[in-house]
């Protein structure tokens, strides 16, 4: 959850990550501990350029599984075709706050220090030297061979914790950042 300083009432639930198809609907990815919480949106909030929210009203939204990812695909009533949806591409999600129980579960931050990371290629990333208090969700220091990587706690880059190890998918996507 993504909490924004001018807009308390708002927080961040999940990402649009690219359009799929042609008829508007697009990819996203939730911060929810179950697929059940995402299952029952009927309405969530995007940001225009501005930085204000409006309304989107989900018309249709499909779950596929695929091993232990679970990916969602959404329409929304007001987009219809692939430019529309193209112009949301990394666009986040947003809840009411009184409206987001349900989405996020932080770890205790204890819990992780000196967990080693693994990508989804069974390397070693590095050790996690510390956990960043964030509104939204925990943020891994990861002390590397070449730095410290900072990798958000969400579903979304990490799949699974056990045995002092956690593993991690989708880093690319955070290079450069």
């Amino acid at each position: 959850m993504n909490r924004d300083a001018n807009t308390p009432g708002f927080v961040q639930i999940g990402q649009i990550i690219r359009p799929q198809g042609m008829s508007g609907e697009v990819k996203a990815v939730f911060e929810a501990e179950a697929a059940g919480s995402v299952e029952e949106l009927d309405l969530v909030y995007l940001r225009n350029e501005r930085g204000d929210f409006y309304p989107a009203r989900i018309s249709k939204l499909r779950v596929e599984g695929k091993g232990k990812n679970i990916s969602f695909f959404v329409q929304f009533e007001h987009i219809a075709d692939r430019n529309s949806a193209e112009a949301l591409k990394n666009r986040g999600l947003f809840l009411e706050t009184r409206n987001a129980p349900g989405f996020i579960t932080a770890p205790k931050e204890n819990s992780l220090m000196d967990h080693e990371v693994i990508d989804e290629h069974n390397a070693s990333v590095g050790l996690v030297v510390d956990v960043m208090d964030n509104p939204a969700h925990p943020i891994l220091v990861v002390a590397t061979t070449s730095g410290t990587r900072l990798i958000p706690f969400v579903d979304h880059y990490v799949t699974e914790v056990s045995d002092q190890n956690i593993y991690c998918q989708n880093l690319d996507q955070l290079e450069g950042v």
